[in-house]
């Protein structure tokens, strides 16, 4: 069951970092098409990288980590689309002045102060994401808001930058990592709040509407990982934490709480710690080789370890005893901490530890004892095991080290990707700004107010006025509308009731009904695009079938997408008859069931209207199947 807390109580606050993709025809900085490729790549190039220094002279601190996995990364490329700069080996192009100008837009209506020269500057990253080991990024402008609910969401910071590469999860191990290049450029906005949020439902609806509104300017990319949201959460007492890695809304608020119980456990463990007087210099780097102790252990994994040659190393944590078992997520304990650490920063799959039930692991009550004794634990003590090559054995232990004196300070600012459950693990400490520098391989950009002011005048309508505009317009519904704007479809829903005379019901009903029954049946609506909606809209508003066809003629064009429509209806059976055409099928009818209409008189219409809809469906209107019906029957009475 889902905790609740007393978010005011607990200091609560909140910011939010949206990343969403432009849509573009081509690339930030060179003149590749935004394709991204399922096919095997056509070359491979291997790459290595070392840290720089930003402008302060610094190195940041997490960019050191990634330095030190010592990674090893292979790009995948196509011919046809990955070009020299994608492999940093020309300088970039000029920028994507389509991007600019979206930009700069999603800026304005985030009533921000537009800066009058964009500067490119380099964030760096020692992940592999980017080639030549740096984001670049442009400032666009800040000091804006969202209105939220009669309060103002601050808006810190509009970005325009390029895309990561994509991860290849298949080829990617140990220290080998892959990344496809087919993403990597792909426009993107970043839109930083303010920590004005003091309760989940508040990031939802801030998440929300920031969505809708970029989704209702028709200019950002739509699909799984087009957009995220990264939040930013801290309570009284705690740390910034920035939680990655949540797709979907509903995910929000039980992410938040898993990380406010997971801050409160860890404040518990930092008093606790403080209750048994235990200072830094108490927690000591003194690795012991403990491999001879487990030369003939029942444990599988570390027995393999020793026949390779390798080691198996011991610290001990001072005053840590009793706490690396203690929860501080479902099914997550300090001890996953201390080993995701480990995890993220070596090739080593995690540690052992004496909170643990070791005997679980094959160890004899021999090997305990004796492990116990060399590292001298003492009642409160706790002891942690790795093992594998001596040197990363010796890292992942003073990582373990590391993060325990962080303890002692309670939560430290972290990175952390979120899993499905809503549990985290961590992905890498919060970057600093000491990883961002100019960038001179372009120069300044002028933009000018006469720019500025055209844009503004052409904003796209904001989707919460659009929305009462649309129910008063077309008489929709609350939900239909709300539809029609979070799935970014109001202006082609409008474009096609305007254009083609449509019922704005029928139309709204078949964008989400329709569609959503049918994929809920299993058939592959993802094939039909909006030119097939169209083309659709358009061929009813001929009179070329009847309104009822819809789910059928839908059915079988999801399934041949690349077919005509022409064809389609022809092979559906719903091609549009006259009305001479259904007077003769009527009347064919009405001669078959005299004895029928004899007997019932006109209560004989709903027996008979389903014999005549069974021949006709979807290819006349219902209501003139009906007048028709009606027609005919009373004709029969009088006659006979």
């Amino acid at each position: 069951m889902e905790e609740k807390y007393d978010y005011k109580k607990l200091g609560f606050k909140a910011g939010l970092e949206i990343h969403v993709q432009l849509d573009t025809k081509k690339k930030l900085f060179c003149r590749c098409p935004v394709i991204l490729r399922t096919d095997e790549p056509d070359f491979y190039v291997k790459r290595f990288f070392r840290p720089v220094m930003g402008e302060m002279g610094e190195f940041d601190k997490a960019m050191l980590r990634e330095f030190e996995k010592g990674l090893t990364i292979i790009y995948e490329g196509y011919n046809d689309t990955t070009c020299s700069y994608e492999l940093d080996e020309t300088p970039p192009f000029p920028l994507n002045e389509e991007a600019i100008e979206i930009a700069l837009m999603i800026c304005l209506l985030l009533n921000c102060n537009v800066v009058d020269e964009l500067h490119v500057c380099r964030k760096n990253y020692l992940d592999g994401s980017v080639p030549c080991g740096f984001q670049r990024t442009i400032y666009i402008g800040g000091g804006g808001y969202l209105p939220i609910n009669g309060k103002k969401i601050s808006i810190l910071h509009v970005y325009l930058e390029e895309e990561a590469a994509r991860k290849d999860d298949k080829k990617s191990k140990g220290k080998t990592v892959y990344y496809k290049l087919d993403r990597l450029g792909i426009p993107l906005v970043e839109i930083v709040t303010g920590p004005d949020m003091h309760t989940p439902q508040e990031v939802v609806e801030t998440a929300k509407r920031l969505g809708t509104l970029l989704k209702t300017t028709g200019k950002v990319r739509r699909g799984l990982g087009t957009i995220r949201q990264d939040i930013n959460v801290s309570i009284e007492g705690g740390a910034r934490v920035e939680l990655k890695g949540i797709q979907l809304l509903d995910m929000i608020p039980k992410a938040i709480n898993m990380e406010i119980r997971r801050q409160l456990e860890l404040i518990k463990i930092k008093e606790k710690l403080k209750e048994r007087n235990i200072k830094p210099e108490d927690i000591k780097e003194n690795f012991i080789d403990v491999t001879q102790i487990f030369q003939d252990t029942k444990c599988k994994f570390l027995k393999k370890t020793i026949e390779r040659g390798e080691k198996v190393l011991a610290v001990k944590l001072k005053g840590f005893g009793g706490l690396l078992g203690k929860e501080i997520q479902p099914n997550r304990r300090f001890g996953t901490e201390l080993s995701d650490r480990v995890k993220a920063y070596t090739t080593l799959k995690g540690i052992i530890h004496s909170d643990e039930n070791l005997p679980a692991y094959g160890f004899s009550e021999e090997e305990i004892k004796k492990l116990f004794e060399q590292t001298e634990k003492g009642e409160n003590d706790a002891i942690v095991i790795v093992a594998g090559e001596e040197n990363e054995a010796k890292r992942a232990l003073k990582l373990v080290i590391e993060r325990a004196r962080t303890a002692l300070k309670g939560v430290p600012e972290e990175t952390r990707q979120v899993k499905e459950d809503g549990t985290s693990s961590l992905l890498r400490e919060l970057h600093g700004q000491a990883r961002l520098y100019p960038d001179t391989d372009t120069p300044p950009i002028t933009i000018s107010k006469n720019r500025i002011e055209k844009i503004r005048t052409n904003l796209p309508e904001y989707p919460w006025d659009m929305k009462k505009r649309i129910i008063k317009e077309y008489n929709l519904s609350n939900e239909f509308a709300e539809l029609l704007i979070y799935e970014g479809l109001a202006s082609f829903f409008e474009e096609i009731v305007k254009k083609y005379n449509l019922s704005p019901v029928l139309v709204a009903s078949t964008l989400f009904q329709t569609l959503k029954a049918l994929h809920r049946d299993g058939i592959p609506v993802e094939n039909l695009t909006q030119e097939h909606l169209r083309k659709l809209f358009e061929s009813l508003s001929h009179g070329m079938f009847a309104k009822e066809a819809i789910p059928t003629i839908l059915t079988l064009w999801a399934k041949k997408p690349n077919q005509e429509l022409s064809s389609i209806l022809k092979e559906a059976g719903v091609l549009a008859i006259s009305e001479e055409e259904l007077k003769e099928i009527i009347q064919k009818i009405i001669q078959e069931n005299m004895n029928l209409i004899r007997e019932r008189g006109t209560g004989a219409f709903g027996p008979l209207m389903g014999k005549v809809m069974s021949k006709v469906r979807g290819r006349i209107d219902g209501a003139t199947v009906s007048r028709i019906l009606q027609q005919k029957i009373k004709e029969a009475l009088h006659s006979d």
